[in-house]
């Protein structure tokens, strides 16, 4: 293009693009969600998926409900290196007499085998847990220690044994990610599980012999099968759990996704609906070009020029705020997970992101472009009243062809893109629907003008015309409207059936409170006291 034409273009733009507004909000709001859910989501998936083998707590994992022989055990220590982790479930005492549910989880000098646990105050795990002249040590979750308003050097109960609290865990590396969570852990050391007494025939204890190795998982667990080919024993790795974090994420991340697209397709309605009021509004200004000799391609380009600009600006907005709403994101999600902001991981995403918002505000312009540059000059004689302007085909098929290009991104970008392929259908089908609901409209309103029973009613009459009329806002009104009232009723379903779900499901399927090693010499008065309770 001529350095005259674009600088024609800047000033064109300058001098009447103020009524632009709206153009850069729906887009820079519809970019933003996506950057936003998009960033935040590549962010806790590199970084969960990055730190696995910690989350998992090793390469391999063999889980019991009894300790493993001595030959298994030989076994796995002369392939990698091994450590301990009994989980049991119990209730926690204060001095006051107040019983919380704890994940008691003993803890040897192997442990952790990827990654550190940090605790405040600062120690080494070993010395905390380790027995000393006031009694054995544990460490305590902080979200415990607040409810209960514990502080290194207070005393609590576990079964038969009074422990000191030494510290707060400040973070654990294979913190549990599942969804049946069953307490705040407290670790200690195996000798203080032991003298707890809470290692019985009927308790409810877990074994999980962790295995570091450097070999592949499969082909240990392979071999460690063929050695021992009559055990019980569960046996995963964690390949298996990075697949299912990695399916997991990829639900939630698509669903976070396609809200976003959702909103910039709302966003595009108002794009297409603002650059057709601009280019409407310069009728004149395109006649009288063009009666001055400059080419429909020419043409096209100055106003083409002008989208791309406020397209490029107004997804670059986006793009920033989004990124940096995903930071703020992180922040949050790194005090309970191992995610730490990444910025160099942020760049593609939105790099990505600002290309899908420049092609989608094109993609939307084009059909009101098309529509403003089909303008005869002779309107300039006949008057802008009566010109009649309508989308050329070619501007059609360019319209479809990016289209298909913003489809194609749209499935790329998902991480299920089966869902994004039932986005589009969707999208496609409340398409259609409001179409047909536009054309309803017009035929309906066309039928009311023309009979009897309105006749005299002048502004009914008037109010009625302009549904059908040429150049009608009916069809880009019940568009945007349409699909935005769409997404809101959707939301609020899935939200509400979500929530009854849960409020009809768990009631019946969950009990109110949970008991404990209770023993067998107090069954009988606890039975009582159950009994006699009003609840």
């Amino acid at each position: 293009m001529q350095p005259s034409l674009i600088r024609f273009a800047w000033r064109d733009l300058r001098a009447s693009g103020r009524g632009l507004w709206v153009f850069c909000a729906c887009l820079v709001l519809g970019v933003t969600l996506i950057a936003a859910s998009g960033a935040l989501f590549v962010q806790v998936r590199d970084s969960l998926l990055a730190d696995t083998r910690a989350l998992f707590g090793g390469d391999l994992e063999v889980r019991a409900r009894e300790p493993l022989p001595d030959e298994a055990i030989d076994w796995m220590r002369a392939r990698g290196e091994v450590s301990l982790l009994i989980e049991l479930r119990t209730m926690l005492v204060t001095a006051d007499d107040d019983f919380r549910l704890v994940e008691l989880q003993s803890v040897d000098r192997a442990y952790p085998l990827y990654g550190d646990v940090v605790l405040d105050p600062p120690q080494p795990l070993e010395r905390a847990t380790a027995r000393r002249a006031d009694g054995h040590g544990v460490v305590i979750d902080p979200v415990l220690a607040t409810r209960l308003g514990l502080a290194p050097g207070d005393r609590v109960r576990l079964g038969d044994l009074e422990v000191v609290v030494r510290a707060r865990i400040v973070r654990q590396p294979d913190r549990s990610l599942r969804a049946d969570w069953r307490g705040t852990p407290v670790l200690l050391s195996d000798a203080a599980l032991e003298a707890t007494g809470l290692l019985g025939p009927a308790s409810r204890a877990e074994w999980h012999y962790r295995v570091r190795i450097d070999g592949d998982p499969a082909a240990w667990e392979t071999a460690f099968g063929d050695a021992f080919p009559d055990a019980d024993w569960e046996i995963r790795s964690f390949a298996d759990r990075s697949e299912r974090i990695a399916d997991v994420l990829g639900q939630v991340g698509t669903g976070l996704m396609l809200i976003g697209f959702s909103a910039l397709f709302i966003g595009g309605l108002g794009v297409f609906n603002s650059v057709h009021a601009y280019l409407q509004g310069k009728l004149a200004t395109l006649a009288t070009l063009r009666s001055l000799g400059l080419r429909d391609r020419r043409l096209a380009g100055v106003y083409l020029l002008q989208v791309f600009w406020l397209a490029a600006g107004s997804s670059l907005a986006g793009v920033v705020l989004g990124g940096g709403l995903a930071l703020v994101g992180t922040g949050i999600v790194a005090e309970r997970l191992p995610v730490p902001p990444d910025l160099a991981g942020l760049a593609w995403p939105l790099a990505g992101t600002w290309l899908f918002g420049v092609l989608t505000a094109v993609t939307f312009a084009l059909p009101a472009l098309g529509r403003a540059l089909s303008v005869s000059p002779a309107v300039l004689f006949r008057g802008l009243d009566g010109a009649t302007t309508r989308t050329p085909a070619a501007w059609w098929t360019a319209t479809a062809v990016g289209t298909g290009v913003v489809a194609l991104l749209l499935v790329a970008s998902v991480p299920d893109p089966l869902f994004g392929l039932g986005f589009l259908a969707v999208t496609l089908v409340l398409m259609t629907l409001l179409e047909g609901v536009v054309r309803l409209l017009r035929d309906g309103a066309h039928r009311l003008v023309e009979g009897p029973q309105f006749a005299g009613r002048f502004t009914l009459r008037l109010a009625l015309a302009n549904l059908y009329r040429p150049g009608s806002s009916l069809r880009p009104t019940l568009l945007s409207l349409g699909t935005a009232l769409t997404l809101l009723v959707a939301s609020a379903l899935v939200v509400g059936t979500l929530l009854r779900t849960i409020d009809e499901t768990i009631p019946e399927r969950a009990p109110a409170l949970v008991f404990y090693d209770i023993p067998a010499s107090d069954l009988a008065r606890f039975r009582e006291l159950l009994a006699e309770s009003p609840s």
